[in-house]
């Protein structure tokens, strides 16, 4: 999942808990002591939120785990997935093989990656 997409998605279940709660933005505010334009923009996914505000919000929304407002990886290919890709039967099984080895290493590499951003 994207940074963006991370934003957006939490954003939304800010929004949406909020919402379930009838408070204005200006009450999630008060409560999580932050400024309504903040919570208008973590909202709208284009704010950035320091992990002291994750814990802020999550109070202020009635959150019984700080987790339950964070959105959810998404799980990594399986070899059953990878073996639905390579079903295809003119692959020879050492081309299979060599397929799977270069979409493994590329997601390990982009995992990898992302965990050192």
């Amino acid at each position: 999942m994207s940074d963006e997409a991370i934003y957006k998605t939490f954003g939304r279940a800010v929004a949406t808990r909020r919402k379930e709660l009838d408070l204005t933005q200006a009450e999630l505010a008060g409560r999580a002591g932050m400024s309504r334009a903040s919570i208008a923009n973590i909202e709208s996914g284009r704010q950035n939120v320091l992990l002291h505000h994750v814990y802020g919000l999550a109070t202020a929304l009635e959150f019984a785990k700080v987790s339950d407002l964070l959105p959810t990886q998404p799980k990594p290919a399986t070899q059953e997935d990878l073996d639905m890709i390579l079903s295809d039967d003119t692959i020879t099984a050492r081309g299979k093989a060599q397929i799977t080895d270069l979409i493994a290493n590329a997601l390990a590499q982009r995992g990898a990656t992302k965990a050192g951003s």
